[in-house]
């Protein structure tokens, strides 16, 4: 038995093998039992192949020739069918019904003298005698594979993933040396060039393992572990076949005529063959191993280095470019991305990234909502190209999305059974698909990762709090060196208060000595009137400071504004503000404790004067609202404002934006606590640039003040 007749069979096993790894996928999908179709149709072309070289008379010879032309008629119309399949075309078009019907045409009249009047002898076996209409079925059968191959070349430039333009290019070497063979043999059939070697086998065998490559090293089909192996043996069979049916060739030469049987010397000879051929075969399934499965075996080991690291990190930046860097620079990727929620329920937001210098494309600014949505149910990776193909309920926008992005795996990272992360991995630079190993330990590193994750977000919050703790502490200090300074003003005032009465009595007895209209009278006026004034804050002041039980008293709120400006009179005059009252004309009088609000107004107002650097206007305006049955004290500057940010966090105790030792951050909130406790309502609106209004809103009829409670002996 000669090469020449052995070629057959060694292309129908890898059809074979092709078909069973289709069918092993997801039969549901067009691309796959297209594929096996057309893998069935050259099957039965390289059986009946094989059967027409051992053909001993013209009649079995053309029973075998009608036999492999059944699979030959139906390959052209297959073949055009999967290329659409293949780039996730329509595949109800014109043309393919057209090709469908014509093979239909040529089946029906295959075993007439119209297709094949017989065959003919030659050199390398039979081959047919054409009929009238065998240049017509070549012309057909040249003319899909050329449509197909064009359009497999114009959809090339289009597509985005790696992986599909280098499967596209193996697709496309495979149809070319398919095309050429076919060529070939039809020319010999049609011009009787029977010196010609029939190529359409050996074409055959390396379309056959064109796609075998693309199916282990692009995952063409969803295979296993098993069917990629075993397709690895088989490519290394087919690669060493010619050195083995070398072996049988050279017992044909050392004995003449000898058939192939079970002799001694045979066995010895082709034993001796295979151990001459064990160290090529072996280095030959180590380089194929190697192209196909190498970079898995080195992803494998960058994964679990970078598994390792990400647990001594504990800062969430430093996390997120580790993870993203190691994983660019170690698999490589075009690019890597972690997201991230700014706050529960919001959308994943980028936090690190990094690109490769191959990169052309940036990654997303944000997860789409429904990549989020499937990773936190599935719980599993997201592969685009399997998504798209796979699952009929896919979002075709994001796939889109994704693609554009040249997004090949999206990571869920899970803490405390949540979403607390997503990573976006572009496409490998090398052009290769994830396989299912890579993708087992990139979800390792995702566990891994969370955990780092969960414990850098408890780092950042215990390193916040005991930020928090120290500025606390910092500022309980500050507010008991401003109580003890308070303490001691109020003393110093009640010192000042003793002299101030002996000058307003020495003025009172020096007026009776001096004539009234003299000049001397008018500076003893003014001694007099500025001593009383300063008797009075001193009073006010005194009364403000001392330490009592709140109590609910009528209290008239134009009397508290003009207590409150007149003891923030000094920082007015300092600030270069001018103070504006607006008063409601019938405003009533409400039950509150005028110390606790005097201190409110004081608060609003010192940090107003605080708000105007360079000066401005103070308005104290009320306003009577009787739907409500409820007064309003508003408090409003001319200064710089503030963000809608700080607006919610000025109520925090110890919260300030003023430098240090300008304010302690309890104002606001002792002010808030208050309001609250009269039963009021303490407000603020304010836009950078445009000022503040603080409305504070009390009831008519104040709640009464909470009893105090018992102390603790």
């Amino acid at each position: 038995m000669s090469v020449h007749k052995l070629l057959p069979l060694l292309a129908l096993l890898l059809n074979v093998l092709l078909i069973g790894s289709a069918l092993a996928g997801d039969r549901k999908s067009p691309r796959h039992y297209v594929f096996a179709l057309l893998a069935g149709a050259l099957a039965v072309w390289n059986l009946g192949v094989f059967g027409l070289r051992g053909s001993g008379d013209p009649a079995t010879a053309l029973a075998w020739e009608r036999f492999l032309h059944y699979g030959v008629i139906l390959i052209p119309a297959l073949f055009y069918h999967y290329v659409l399949a293949f780039l996730d075309q329509p595949r109800r078009n014109y043309l393919l019904i057209g090709a469908y019907a014509i093979s239909g045409a040529f089946l029906a009249v295959c075993s007439t003298a119209l297709f094949m009047r017989g065959v003919i002898e030659t050199s390398w076996g039979y081959m047919p005698r054409s009929g009238p209409l065998y240049p017509l079925f070549f012309l057909y059968l040249q003319t899909c594979i050329v449509l197909g191959l064009v359009r497999l070349l114009r959809a090339y430039p289009t597509l985005t993933s790696s992986f599909r333009r280098n499967r596209t290019k193996l697709v496309v070497g495979g149809v070319i040396a398919l095309l050429l063979g076919g060529l070939v043999d039809f020319v010999r059939y049609i011009f009787g060039w029977d010196w010609l070697y029939p190529l359409g086998i050996p074409s055959n065998a390396v379309f056959a393992l064109a796609l075998g490559l693309a199916i282990v090293r692009y995952r063409l089909l969803d295979l296993g572990v098993v069917a990629k192996w075993a397709i690895l043996y088989m490519l290394t069979a087919a690669t060493l076949g010619p050195v083995l049916i070398g072996a049988i060739y050279g017992v044909d030469l050392l004995v003449p005529g000898a058939p192939l049987t079970p002799d001694l010397r045979y066995i010895v000879a082709i034993a001796l063959a295979v151990a001459a051929a064990l160290p090529l075969l072996r280095k030959l399934e180590g380089r194929l191993e190697h192209l196909m499965f190498a970079r898995e075996h080195g992803v494998r080991d960058t994964l679990m280095a970078l598994s390792k690291q990400m647990a001594s990190i504990l800062d969430l930046e430093t996390l997120g470019r580790s993870l993203t860097d190691g994983l660019v620079a170690r698999v490589p990727l075009m690019h890597a991305s972690l997201y991230l929620p700014t706050a529960k329920g919001a959308p994943f937001t980028l936090l690190a990234q990094a690109l490769s210098s191959q990169s052309e494309t940036p990654p997303l600014a944000e997860v789409d909502d429904v990549v989020a949505d499937w990773l936190r149910r599935a719980a599993k990776p997201l592969q685009a190209e399997e998504w798209a193909q796979y699952d009929r309920h896919a979002d075709h926008h994001t796939v889109s999305r994704l693609e554009a992005a040249r997004v090949a795996v999206a990571l869920p990272l899970f803490a405390q059974g949540e979403l607390a992360g997503v990573v976006l991995l572009g496409e490998k630079v090398s052009g290769g698909q994830f396989h299912p190993g890579e993708i087992e330990l990139l979800e390792m590193l995702m566990g891994q990762t969370g955990i780092a994750l969960e414990n850098a977000r408890l780092y950042s919050d215990l390193r916040d709090q005991m930020r928090e703790l120290t500025q606390t502490q910092q500022q309980l200090i500050q507010a008991a060196k401003l109580a003890a300074v308070g303490e001691l003003a109020a003393g110093v005032a009640h010192e000042i208060n003793n002299p101030l009465m002996i000058i307003l009595g020495n003025c009172e007895l020096a007026l009776h000595d001096v004539p009234a209209e003299s000049r001397a009278a008018k500076r003893l006026k003014i001694i007099e009137a500025e001593a009383t004034r300063a008797g009075k804050i001193t009073r006010d002041l005194l009364n403000f400071a001392r330490r009592r039980e709140p109590r609910r008293e009528p209290v008239a709120v134009e009397a508290l504004i003009e207590r409150a400006v007149e003891l923030l009179g000094t920082k007015l005059v300092r600030g270069r503000v001018q103070v504006r009252t607006v008063f409601h004309p019938d405003m009533p009088s409400i039950l509150g404790d005028d110390d606790q609000l005097t201190q409110v107004l004081l608060n609003l107002g010192g940090n107003a004067v605080d708000a105007m650097p360079d000066g401005g206007e103070l308005v104290f305006q009320t306003e009577l609202r009787p739907e409500s049955d409820a007064v309003v004290i508003k408090v409003i500057d001319s200064g710089v404002g503030m963000t809608a940010e700080h607006a919610l966090r000025i109520f925090e105790p110890f919260y300030t934006t003023k430098v240090e030792g300008r304010g302690t951050g309890l104002g606001m909130s002792v002010s808030l606590g208050i309001v609250k406790s009269h039963g009021g309502r303490l407000q603020v609106t304010s836009e950078p640039g445009h000022g503040t209004t603080m409305t504070v809103q009390l009831p008519l009829t104040s709640v009464p003040a909470p009893a105090p409670e018992p102390a603790v002996r």
